[in-house]
Formats: C-alpha cells, structure tokens, sequence
C-alpha cells in the first residue's frame, strides 16, 4: 500500500446547534490520530506535514479566548517549517485558512462563513469545491455534513493517489458515539466511515436495550458515557 501525504478535510460551525466538527481523509493511516481537533470553542485541522501541536494549540487559544485566525496566525508566524504546512479552522467568531508555499499541488484552501476546506495532493481545485458545496447543500446534523462532504470530495476525484484513512470529530452540548470516529486502514475509507456512523448512531438504543434486559432498575446516569476529545 501506498504512504503518501495528500489530504483534504474539513472544518465548520454550526450556530444553531452550538456544534463545532471536523472531518479528513488521507492517503496515509490513521489520519484521525493527528490532524483533526475540536472544543466547545473552535475546530482547527493540520495537515500537509502536520504538526500535531497546531491544532491542539489553536483550539486551546479558542478556548481561552482567543479568535481562532488569531491564534493560527501567531502559531504559523513561529513555525520555520510553515511554508509546509495547512492549517485550517473556525471559532466562534471567525474562520482561518492557510496553505504553505510548499505544499504538494495540487494545494490549497477556501474560507467561508462558518466553515473552511484545505487539501493537498489532490486531483484539482474541484475537490475542495465538491467538499464546500456538499456541506452547504445537504441536511442533517454535523456528522452527516461532514460525512457527505467528504464523500464529494472522493467522487471529485479526492486524494490524488487515493485515501487510506478517514476521521470525524464532533463537540456537541450533547456527545453521541458517532461524534468520534475513525478508520485507520482501508481501501475505501470514507465509504467505511459512512458504514460505521450508521452503526454507531444505533449504539446508544441498542445498548440501552441490552441494559434494560439485563437489570430491572439501575441508575440512567450509567448510560452517559460521554467521548473522548
């Protein structure tokens, strides 16, 4: 199997819902392992040669305040390697977009209102407008935006040398198993990522019932579970 660089991803807000998420694929493993981040308060991608610190620090800054174009910008302005770099994001009161000089083409990004795109290695520019439009365009919660984004941007024509990994990542005032999910090594990630949010948006009744056949009473609290960031 191929271990190449090439990504395209994508972050959003959505305002109604109070929802920030995160969505990539590349033709590497385990994406999810390093490039996606969100909070109550920003979701920020990083991604080319990623460092992994980017986007944890951006939204620890988004957290504590700070605009998220901002804390990029000032993360980026003392990185010597950024020309390397994308680094892409939202926070509550603004987006960012970024594409190092010496990215791998084709490269680049688009910037709109409450989501951004970034890709490297791919097809063409149309990915990431594949990616921007389908998230505009369909309905449904976070995960099934950025699921379907995703999905256009492998039917544009995707990671120019084909995806490996895939990856979502949601914060939601109320966490859902299917707000955190992965496939590390795949032929067809995205299509597996479709695959596994079906399943994990199943999870929580399927495990209520289980529960429920298991024990006449118990406390409802034991069925919050939460997810890990």
């Amino acid at each position: 199997m191929r271990h190449t660089p090439g990504t395209f991803s994508i972050a959003a807000r959505d305002p109604e819902t109070d929802t920030f998420g995160a969505a990539v694929t590349t033709g590497t493993v385990a994406v999810g392992a390093t490039c996606p981040y969100v909070s109550a308060n920003g979701a920020a991608v990083t991604q080319a040669f990623t460092k992994t610190e980017h986007g944890r620090n951006a939204i620890e800054r988004a957290d504590d305040g700070e605009r998220i174009d901002d804390a990029c910008e000032a993360l980026l302005t003392a990185d010597e390697h950024a020309a390397f770099r994308q680094v892409h994001g939202v926070g509550s009161d603004s987006e960012f977009g970024f594409t190092g000089e010496r990215c791998s083409g084709w490269a680049g990004h688009r910037v709109g209102e409450q989501h951004t795109v970034a890709g490297n290695l791919l097809a063409g520019p149309g990915v990431v407008e594949a990616v921007e439009d389908a998230y505009l365009d369909v309905d449904g919660d976070m995960a099934e935006r950025l699921v379907s984004a995703l999905e256009a941007g492998v039917a544009a024509g995707g990671d120019d040398r084909g995806e490996m990994s895939a990856a979502i990542l949601v914060h939601a005032p109320e966490p859902e198993f299917y707000h955190n999910l992965r496939v590390d090594l795949s032929e067809t990630p995205v299509a597996d990522l479709r695959a596994l949010l079906g399943e994990a948006r199943e999870a929580k009744a399927r495990i209520r019932a289980e529960t429920d056949e298991l024990f006449e009473e118990y406390p409802p609290e034991l069925l919050e579970f939460g997810i890990k960031y």
